[in-house]
């Protein structure tokens, strides 16, 4: 069986190595096909545990071989989120880890890694000679026949940091016109021109009030304006055979970092679907119910507001929404005891409202509420 992956993106590159993890047992044949003259995106991005995990098994990847130039990172530092605490810390468990990286050297390192056939072309997924066929060639450039997503901003202002951070976090800062997102990157990588952004509404702030708001908050360069939209596929599946992936799956926002690790639910979703011969049609909603969940938990994050009593707050804040399986996971998670949340040894989809244990939602939940 042969699946192929067409882009080279954050979304191609990760199928591939999840699928080249597993070609054995499978008896799968793994091909990436990118066009080289498409470059990754030039911002700074940053992944949950398991996407550390993928890398070290497939990659061999370690902190002391660390040719891509990552920085470790334990977890997310919220700051001015809320009214009770100025600082709340959404950790990783302790033994556990991720990473801060820069999109193109990531890329080179999965690219010559041997794990898979890559090939360098320029192709549409329906012309690819394979029975599956991942299309993860980065955002659409027309998504009328997408499903939109509910989410508070929809632009951002990338900037150079005119500082060095040795932070082992990612820093999330709520601003009057939204938050800013700064992560700890190596100043001579690439993506160090897109290392912070202050992501904002532009139906709420324009764009120069935003840009004045960056600076005067910020030590910073600004590189580059980018306006985006948050939104999901109807159709993740084409013919039982081709599969959306990456920003032709879906696009949100960077705040919890869910994108790589979506990729790879969504990567695990088809690879049982296939290896079980369960047609993959029947998958479309299972994952554009995943996204949901995915859009509420932010939300959700946006309910508790930040010190700023401003218009783009007082509007994150009215994004309401309905969800009884969120609100018992919650009731869940927040009467648990710490030994019981803390101990994620045999989590399973049960135990997880999209990508969140029990230990992340109390983390956050007691951090909004609770004086430290």
């Amino acid at each position: 069986m042969k699946i192929s992956i067409v882009g080279g993106g954050n979304a191609g590159c990760f199928t591939a190595l999840y699928l080249s993890w597993y070609k054995s047992s499978h008896n799968i044949e793994v091909e990436l096909i990118h066009n080289p003259d498409v470059p990754p995106v030039t911002v700074g991005q940053g992944t949950l545990p398991g996407a550390l995990k993928i890398l070290h098994n497939t990659t061999r990847f370690n902190w002391y071989n660390n040719k891509i130039h990552a920085t470790p990172k334990t977890g997310f530092l919220y700051e001015d989120w809320g009214k009770v605490n100025d600082k709340v810390f959404h950790p990783f468990p302790a033994d556990r880890m991720s990473m801060h990286f820069c999109p193109c050297e990531l890329q080179n390192h999965i690219l010559n890694s041997g794990r898979f056939k890559v090939v360098e072309d320029d192709v549409d997924p329906k012309d690819v000679d394979a029975d599956y066929v991942f299309d993860a060639r980065g955002t659409p450039s027309d998504i009328t026949g997408y499903i939109k997503l509910i989410n508070p901003i929809n632009s951002v202002i990338l900037g150079r940091p005119k500082w060095d951070s040795m932070d082992l976090w990612t820093r999330s800062v709520a601003t009057p016109d939204g938050w800013t997102f700064v992560i700890p990157m190596d100043p001579s990588s690439p993506s160090y021109d897109g290392a912070i952004g202050y992501l904002y509404n532009n139906e709420i702030t324009n764009i120069e009030d935003a840009e004045n708001n960056f600076r005067e908050l910020f030590d910073v360069e600004v590189t580059r304006h980018l306006i985006f939209d948050s939104y999901v596929t109807r159709n993740p599946v084409v013919d039982n055979r081709i599969i959306s992936q990456g920003n032709r799956l879906f696009f949100l926002e960077p705040l919890e970092a869910t994108a790589v690790e979506s990729y790879l639910y969504w990567s695990k979703a088809i690879l049982y679907a296939i290896t079980n011969r369960i047609p993959l049609s029947k998958l479309s909603n299972h994952i554009t119910e995943y996204i949901r969940r995915v859009q509420n938990f932010i939300l959700w994050h946006y309910q508790f507001g930040s010190k700023y009593d401003t218009p783009f707050w007082e509007y994150a804040k009215s994004l309401s929404f309905v969800d009884s399986e969120f609100n018992s996971f919650l009731e869940t998670s927040i009467n648990m005891d710490w030994d019981e949340a803390i101990n994620i040894d045999n989590i399973d989809d049960k135990s997880l409202y999209a990508q969140w244990t029990a230990f992340s939602c109390k983390y956050w939940y007691e951090g909004m509420n609770i004086y430290k």
